[in-house]
Protein backbone atom coordinates (compact mmCIF):
# COMPACT_ATOMS: atom_id res chain seq x y z
CA UNK A 1 0.00 0.00 0.00
CA UNK A 2 2.74 2.49 -0.54
CA UNK A 3 4.62 3.77 -3.31
CA UNK A 4 8.01 5.72 -4.22
CA UNK A 5 7.50 9.09 -5.90
CA UNK A 6 10.74 10.35 -7.63
CA UNK A 7 11.50 13.77 -8.22
CA UNK A 8 14.01 14.50 -10.67
CA UNK A 9 15.46 17.91 -11.69
CA UNK A 10 18.03 18.88 -14.06
CA UNK A 11 19.66 22.59 -14.61
CA UNK A 12 21.53 24.24 -17.92
CA UNK A 13 24.58 22.83 -16.30
CA UNK A 14 23.50 19.31 -16.54
CA UNK A 15 23.34 19.06 -12.69
CA UNK A 16 20.56 17.04 -11.26
CA UNK A 17 19.30 17.01 -8.07
CA UNK A 18 17.03 14.11 -7.04
CA UNK A 19 14.25 13.91 -4.36
CA UNK A 20 12.65 10.31 -3.32
CA UNK A 21 9.48 10.78 -1.20
CA UNK A 22 7.37 7.71 0.27
CA UNK A 23 3.99 8.03 0.11
CA UNK A 24 0.79 5.77 1.40
CA UNK A 25 -2.12 5.24 -0.78
CA UNK A 26 -5.35 6.96 0.71
CA UNK A 27 -2.66 9.58 2.33
CA UNK A 28 -3.28 12.66 1.82
CA UNK A 29 0.35 14.51 1.04
CA UNK A 30 1.12 18.39 -0.19
CA UNK A 31 3.17 18.24 -2.36
CA UNK A 32 4.21 22.09 -4.20
CA UNK A 33 5.36 20.98 -7.06
CA UNK A 34 2.63 18.32 -8.21
CA UNK A 35 -0.05 20.99 -7.61
CA UNK A 36 -0.03 22.97 -10.86
CA UNK A 37 1.09 20.04 -13.01
CA UNK A 38 -0.57 17.11 -12.28
CA UNK A 39 -0.99 15.90 -15.87
CA UNK A 40 2.48 16.66 -16.90
CA UNK A 41 5.00 14.01 -17.22
CA UNK A 42 7.89 16.45 -18.22
CA UNK A 43 7.35 20.32 -16.83
CA UNK A 44 9.96 22.60 -18.38
CA UNK A 45 10.45 25.91 -15.52
CA UNK A 46 12.85 28.29 -16.85
CA UNK A 47 16.07 26.22 -17.64
CA UNK A 48 15.28 23.51 -15.46
CA UNK A 49 13.85 20.41 -16.26
CA UNK A 50 12.00 18.33 -14.22
CA UNK A 51 10.88 14.70 -13.89
CA UNK A 52 8.61 13.01 -12.12
CA UNK A 53 8.07 8.80 -11.54
CA UNK A 54 6.59 6.59 -9.38
CA UNK A 55 8.10 3.51 -8.19
CA UNK A 56 6.30 0.45 -6.97
CA UNK A 57 7.43 -0.84 -3.35
CA UNK A 58 7.99 -4.49 -4.73
CA UNK A 59 8.32 -7.39 -2.13
CA UNK A 60 6.81 -10.47 -3.87
CA UNK A 61 8.38 -13.72 -5.37
CA UNK A 62 9.54 -11.64 -8.58
CA UNK A 63 11.33 -9.49 -6.72
CA UNK A 64 14.04 -12.14 -5.10
CA UNK A 65 17.18 -13.38 -6.58
CA UNK A 66 17.32 -17.33 -7.82
CA UNK A 67 19.01 -17.95 -4.74
CA UNK A 68 16.72 -16.45 -2.50
CA UNK A 69 13.47 -17.87 -4.54
CA UNK A 70 15.11 -21.40 -4.44
CA UNK A 71 15.37 -20.77 -0.91
CA UNK A 72 11.60 -19.16 -0.59
CA UNK A 73 10.33 -22.34 -2.33
CA UNK A 74 11.82 -24.28 0.03
CA UNK A 75 10.74 -22.62 2.98
CA UNK A 76 7.43 -22.15 2.05
CA UNK A 77 7.10 -25.93 1.23
CA UNK A 78 8.52 -26.89 4.57
CA UNK A 79 6.09 -24.54 5.97
CA UNK A 80 3.07 -26.68 4.42
CA UNK A 81 4.92 -30.21 5.18
CA UNK A 82 7.07 -29.98 8.60
CA UNK A 83 3.46 -29.12 10.87
CA UNK A 84 1.74 -32.49 9.16
CA UNK A 85 5.16 -34.00 9.84
CA UNK A 86 5.75 -33.10 13.58
CA UNK A 87 2.11 -34.05 14.00
CA UNK A 88 2.09 -37.47 12.13
CA UNK A 89 5.56 -38.09 14.02
CA UNK A 90 3.68 -36.82 17.50
CA UNK A 91 0.79 -38.60 17.14
CA UNK A 92 3.61 -41.95 16.34
CA UNK A 93 5.17 -41.11 19.24
CA UNK A 94 2.53 -40.76 21.85
CA UNK A 95 1.26 -44.07 19.96
CA UNK A 96 4.19 -45.90 20.95
CA UNK A 97 4.59 -44.32 24.25
CA UNK A 98 0.77 -45.44 25.28
CA UNK A 99 1.48 -48.79 24.26
CA UNK A 100 4.72 -49.64 25.85
CA UNK A 101 3.74 -48.10 28.78
CA UNK A 102 -0.23 -48.59 28.87
CA UNK A 103 -1.37 -51.20 26.71
CA UNK A 104 1.71 -53.90 26.67
CA UNK A 105 2.02 -54.62 30.23
CA UNK A 106 -1.54 -55.42 30.57
CA UNK A 107 -1.64 -57.44 27.25
CA UNK A 108 1.69 -59.60 28.02
CA UNK A 109 -0.49 -60.52 31.09
CA UNK A 110 -3.33 -61.38 29.84
CA UNK A 111 -1.90 -63.40 27.42
CA UNK A 112 -0.22 -65.29 29.71
CA UNK A 113 -3.50 -66.02 31.57
CA UNK A 114 -4.96 -66.93 28.36
CA UNK A 115 -2.12 -69.49 28.10
CA UNK A 116 -2.40 -70.94 31.38
CA UNK A 117 -5.99 -71.30 31.31
CA UNK A 118 -5.47 -73.11 27.70
CA UNK A 119 -3.50 -75.34 29.40
CA UNK A 120 -5.45 -76.00 31.89
CA UNK A 121 -3.95 -74.26 34.69
CA UNK A 122 -6.09 -71.96 36.92
CA UNK A 123 -3.29 -71.73 39.69
CA UNK A 124 -2.44 -67.79 39.20
CA UNK A 125 -3.25 -64.77 39.78
CA UNK A 126 -4.06 -61.74 37.33
CA UNK A 127 -2.91 -58.67 38.61
CA UNK A 128 -2.85 -54.97 37.66
CA UNK A 129 -1.79 -52.08 39.46
CA UNK A 130 -3.45 -49.47 37.50
CA UNK A 131 -6.53 -48.57 38.05
CA UNK A 132 -7.70 -47.32 33.99
CA UNK A 133 -9.98 -49.59 31.50
CA UNK A 134 -7.00 -52.27 31.20
CA UNK A 135 -6.88 -52.67 34.88
CA UNK A 136 -10.49 -53.06 35.31
CA UNK A 137 -9.93 -55.91 31.92
CA UNK A 138 -7.43 -57.41 34.70
CA UNK A 139 -9.99 -57.35 37.38
CA UNK A 140 -12.60 -58.93 35.19
CA UNK A 141 -10.19 -61.63 33.82
CA UNK A 142 -8.97 -62.38 37.62
CA UNK A 143 -12.76 -62.62 38.41
CA UNK A 144 -13.47 -65.57 35.70
CA UNK A 145 -10.35 -67.12 36.47
CA UNK A 146 -11.55 -67.34 39.95
CA UNK A 147 -15.11 -68.22 39.34
CA UNK A 148 -13.59 -71.01 36.67
CA UNK A 149 -11.33 -72.36 39.56
CA UNK A 150 -13.94 -73.07 41.96
CA UNK A 151 -15.94 -74.83 38.81
CA UNK A 152 -13.72 -77.00 38.28
CA UNK A 153 -12.98 -77.44 41.89
CA UNK A 154 -16.54 -77.98 42.77
CA UNK A 155 -16.47 -80.30 39.74
CA UNK A 156 -13.10 -82.35 40.44
CA UNK A 157 -14.64 -82.63 43.69
CA UNK A 158 -18.11 -83.82 42.50
CA UNK A 159 -16.19 -86.33 40.40
CA UNK A 160 -13.63 -87.71 43.24
CA UNK A 161 -16.82 -88.46 45.30
CA UNK A 162 -18.56 -89.93 42.59
CA UNK A 163 -15.34 -92.00 42.04
CA UNK A 164 -14.73 -93.06 45.74
CA UNK A 165 -18.73 -93.75 46.04
CA UNK A 166 -18.34 -96.12 42.83
CA UNK A 167 -15.96 -98.02 44.71
CA UNK A 168 -17.07 -97.98 47.71
CA UNK A 169 -20.72 -99.68 45.86
CA UNK A 170 -18.30 -101.91 43.52
CA UNK A 171 -16.58 -103.10 47.08
CA UNK A 172 -19.65 -103.84 49.07
CA UNK A 173 -21.49 -105.66 46.39
CA UNK A 174 -18.72 -108.04 45.87
CA UNK A 175 -20.25 -109.19 49.49
CA UNK A 176 -24.06 -110.17 49.16
CA UNK A 177 -22.85 -111.76 45.31
CA UNK A 178 -19.73 -113.87 46.63
CA UNK A 179 -22.82 -114.98 49.49
CA UNK A 180 -24.87 -115.52 46.85
CA UNK A 181 -22.71 -117.86 44.78
CA UNK A 182 -21.46 -119.49 47.85
CA UNK A 183 -24.50 -120.60 48.81
CA UNK A 184 -25.19 -121.66 45.14
CA UNK A 185 -22.55 -123.45 44.25
CA UNK A 186 -23.32 -125.65 47.99
CA UNK A 187 -26.67 -126.06 47.24
CA UNK A 188 -26.12 -127.75 43.99
CA UNK A 189 -22.84 -129.91 45.58
CA UNK A 190 -24.86 -131.10 48.00
CA UNK A 191 -28.60 -131.78 45.56
CA UNK A 192 -26.65 -134.13 43.30
CA UNK A 193 -25.19 -135.86 46.84
CA UNK A 194 -28.69 -135.97 48.31
CA UNK A 195 -27.24 -135.48 51.41
CA UNK A 196 -28.70 -131.98 52.16
CA UNK A 197 -31.38 -132.01 55.33
CA UNK A 198 -34.45 -129.95 55.06
CA UNK A 199 -32.74 -127.79 58.09
CA UNK A 200 -30.04 -127.24 56.47
CA UNK A 201 -32.02 -126.65 53.49
CA UNK A 202 -34.10 -124.21 55.00
CA UNK A 203 -31.37 -122.23 56.80
CA UNK A 204 -29.22 -122.29 53.38
CA UNK A 205 -32.26 -120.07 51.69
CA UNK A 206 -32.45 -117.63 54.78
CA UNK A 207 -29.02 -116.59 54.59
CA UNK A 208 -29.58 -116.50 50.36
CA UNK A 209 -32.93 -114.34 50.68
CA UNK A 210 -30.88 -112.07 53.50
CA UNK A 211 -28.31 -111.88 50.53
CA UNK A 212 -30.71 -110.92 47.82
CA UNK A 213 -32.54 -108.71 49.87
CA UNK A 214 -29.05 -106.63 51.17
CA UNK A 215 -27.80 -106.52 47.23
CA UNK A 216 -31.53 -105.09 46.17
CA UNK A 217 -31.06 -102.44 49.11
CA UNK A 218 -27.48 -101.52 47.63
CA UNK A 219 -29.24 -101.24 44.03
CA UNK A 220 -32.21 -99.07 45.61
CA UNK A 221 -29.84 -96.70 47.36
CA UNK A 222 -27.84 -96.28 43.78
CA UNK A 223 -30.81 -95.04 42.00
CA UNK A 224 -31.86 -92.85 45.46
CA UNK A 225 -28.40 -91.34 44.46
CA UNK A 226 -29.07 -90.57 40.95
CA UNK A 227 -32.45 -89.19 41.32
CA UNK A 228 -30.79 -86.60 44.33
CA UNK A 229 -28.34 -85.11 41.99
CA UNK A 230 -30.98 -84.64 39.67
CA UNK A 231 -33.30 -82.91 42.31
CA UNK A 232 -34.30 -79.22 42.44
CA UNK A 233 -34.20 -77.63 45.29
CA UNK A 234 -37.38 -75.26 46.01
CA UNK A 235 -36.86 -72.38 48.16
CA UNK A 236 -40.37 -70.97 49.87
CA UNK A 237 -40.45 -68.73 52.63
CA UNK A 238 -40.59 -70.31 55.96
CA UNK A 239 -40.54 -68.81 59.62
CA UNK A 240 -38.46 -69.84 62.36
CA UNK A 241 -38.47 -71.39 65.18
CA UNK A 242 -41.59 -72.35 64.28
CA UNK A 243 -40.45 -74.52 61.32
CA UNK A 244 -38.23 -76.53 63.61
CA UNK A 245 -40.32 -76.66 66.66
CA UNK A 246 -42.77 -78.95 64.34
CA UNK A 247 -40.35 -81.07 62.83
CA UNK A 248 -38.45 -81.58 66.45
CA UNK A 249 -41.84 -82.51 67.49
CA UNK A 250 -42.54 -85.23 64.97
CA UNK A 251 -38.96 -86.19 65.88
CA UNK A 252 -39.24 -86.50 69.93
CA UNK A 253 -42.53 -89.11 68.79
CA UNK A 254 -40.08 -90.93 67.04
CA UNK A 255 -37.62 -91.27 69.91
CA UNK A 256 -39.87 -91.88 72.42
CA UNK A 257 -41.29 -94.95 70.40
CA UNK A 258 -37.56 -96.60 71.07
CA UNK A 259 -37.87 -95.68 74.19
CA UNK A 260 -35.47 -92.81 74.30
CA UNK A 261 -35.15 -89.62 75.48
CA UNK A 262 -34.58 -86.80 73.49
CA UNK A 263 -33.12 -82.73 74.82
CA UNK A 264 -34.03 -79.96 71.98
CA UNK A 265 -32.56 -76.92 72.01
CA UNK A 266 -33.56 -74.04 69.39
CA UNK A 267 -31.78 -70.82 69.66
CA UNK A 268 -33.23 -68.96 67.37
CA UNK A 269 -34.87 -65.58 67.35
CA UNK A 270 -38.18 -65.27 65.36
CA UNK A 271 -37.58 -64.43 61.66
CA UNK A 272 -38.36 -65.69 58.38
CA UNK A 273 -36.12 -67.02 55.60
CA UNK A 274 -36.14 -69.03 52.46
CA UNK A 275 -35.31 -72.62 52.89
CA UNK A 276 -37.24 -75.91 50.75
CA UNK A 277 -38.77 -77.11 53.95
CA UNK A 278 -39.31 -80.55 52.48
CA UNK A 279 -35.11 -81.57 51.39
CA UNK A 280 -34.87 -80.32 55.44
CA UNK A 281 -37.42 -82.46 56.87
CA UNK A 282 -35.72 -85.31 55.53
CA UNK A 283 -31.96 -84.63 56.08
CA UNK A 284 -33.07 -84.28 59.60
CA UNK A 285 -35.32 -87.61 59.60
CA UNK A 286 -32.15 -89.48 58.03
CA UNK A 287 -29.91 -87.90 60.66
CA UNK A 288 -32.33 -88.69 63.66
CA UNK A 289 -33.02 -92.11 62.34
CA UNK A 290 -29.60 -92.84 62.02
CA UNK A 291 -28.81 -91.48 65.72
CA UNK A 292 -31.92 -94.01 66.83
CA UNK A 293 -29.98 -97.00 65.62
CA UNK A 294 -26.91 -96.96 68.06
CA UNK A 295 -28.28 -94.41 70.52
CA UNK A 296 -28.71 -95.99 74.14
CA UNK A 297 -30.09 -94.00 76.54
CA UNK A 298 -30.19 -90.00 74.67
CA UNK A 299 -30.39 -87.94 71.82
CA UNK A 300 -29.66 -84.17 71.48
CA UNK A 301 -31.13 -81.90 68.77
CA UNK A 302 -29.62 -78.26 68.97
CA UNK A 303 -30.61 -75.77 66.21
CA UNK A 304 -29.10 -72.36 65.83
CA UNK A 305 -28.98 -69.82 62.95
CA UNK A 306 -26.99 -66.82 61.69
CA UNK A 307 -24.39 -65.59 58.95
CA UNK A 308 -27.73 -66.76 57.13
CA UNK A 309 -26.22 -70.29 57.76
CA UNK A 310 -29.04 -72.52 59.40
CA UNK A 311 -27.10 -74.87 61.57
CA UNK A 312 -28.58 -78.19 63.37
CA UNK A 313 -26.56 -80.54 65.00
CA UNK A 314 -27.73 -84.08 65.74
CA UNK A 315 -25.70 -86.84 69.00
CA UNK A 316 -26.19 -89.41 70.27
CA UNK A 317 -24.70 -91.25 73.48
CA UNK A 318 -24.07 -94.31 71.31
CA UNK A 319 -20.59 -95.98 70.32
CA UNK A 320 -19.96 -93.03 67.74
CA UNK A 321 -18.63 -93.47 64.88
CA UNK A 322 -15.46 -95.79 63.45
CA UNK A 323 -11.77 -94.47 62.87
CA UNK A 324 -12.08 -95.47 59.54
CA UNK A 325 -15.79 -93.86 59.06
CA UNK A 326 -13.84 -90.55 60.41
CA UNK A 327 -11.07 -91.45 58.18
CA UNK A 328 -12.97 -90.59 55.23
CA UNK A 329 -15.57 -87.78 56.90
CA UNK A 330 -15.89 -85.12 54.63
CA UNK A 331 -16.23 -87.76 51.57
CA UNK A 332 -19.01 -90.03 50.78
CA UNK A 333 -18.86 -93.25 52.47
CA UNK A 334 -20.57 -96.31 53.46
CA UNK A 335 -20.54 -97.48 57.11
CA UNK A 336 -21.19 -100.83 56.68
CA UNK A 337 -21.57 -102.93 60.13
CA UNK A 338 -20.83 -105.84 60.15
CA UNK A 339 -24.17 -107.63 60.18
CA UNK A 340 -24.43 -105.69 56.65
CA UNK A 341 -27.61 -103.92 58.05
CA UNK A 342 -26.51 -100.18 58.22
CA UNK A 343 -25.24 -99.23 54.81
CA UNK A 344 -24.51 -95.61 55.83
CA UNK A 345 -26.80 -94.57 53.11
CA UNK A 346 -28.65 -92.20 55.47
CA UNK A 347 -25.65 -89.98 55.66
CA UNK A 348 -24.47 -90.56 51.92
CA UNK A 349 -28.39 -88.57 51.36
CA UNK A 350 -27.65 -86.62 53.61
CA UNK A 351 -25.12 -84.74 52.44
CA UNK A 352 -26.04 -84.14 49.04
CA UNK A 353 -29.00 -82.55 50.25
CA UNK A 354 -27.10 -80.62 52.13
CA UNK A 355 -24.52 -79.86 49.25
CA UNK A 356 -27.12 -78.88 46.76
CA UNK A 357 -28.81 -76.51 49.33
CA UNK A 358 -26.00 -74.51 49.42
CA UNK A 359 -24.81 -76.06 52.97
CA UNK A 360 -22.45 -79.12 53.94
CA UNK A 361 -22.55 -81.98 56.48
CA UNK A 362 -19.54 -83.19 59.46
CA UNK A 363 -19.41 -86.29 60.85
CA UNK A 364 -17.93 -86.49 64.42
CA UNK A 365 -17.56 -88.07 67.83
CA UNK A 366 -18.29 -86.10 71.69
CA UNK A 367 -15.91 -85.76 73.89
CA UNK A 368 -18.33 -87.45 76.20
CA UNK A 369 -19.06 -90.42 73.52
CA UNK A 370 -21.02 -90.91 70.86
CA UNK A 371 -21.44 -89.72 67.49
CA UNK A 372 -22.73 -86.43 66.16
CA UNK A 373 -24.08 -85.24 62.94
CA UNK A 374 -23.83 -81.64 62.00
CA UNK A 375 -25.36 -79.86 59.06
CA UNK A 376 -25.42 -76.22 57.67
CA UNK A 377 -27.76 -75.30 55.27
CA UNK A 378 -28.23 -71.77 52.99
CA UNK A 379 -31.00 -69.94 54.44
CA UNK A 380 -31.50 -66.62 53.41
CA UNK A 381 -33.34 -64.22 55.26
CA UNK A 382 -36.81 -62.65 53.29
Amino acid sequence: NAAYLHILTVDESGNQKEQKLRLEFGEKVKAPTLEEQLDAILVQIGREVTTYSIEKIERSYDSLSPKRKVAYSGLSTCKVLLPALYSIAGTLISALWFYRKKLDPPIKILTEATENIAEENLDFEVYYESRDEMGRLCDSFEAMRKAMYENNRVLWHMLEERRVLQASLAHDLRNPIAIIEGYTEYLQEKAQTGSLSSEKLGHTLANLSAAAKRLSRYTESICDIQRLEDLEIQKRPCRLPDLLSDMTEDFANMVEQKWLSVETEISIEPCSIMVDSQILYRILENIVTNALRFAKEKIWIHAAFYDEMLRISVSDDGPGFSPEVLKVKNRYNLAVNQEGAHMGMGLIICRILCEKHGGALKISNRPEGGGQVEITILAKKE
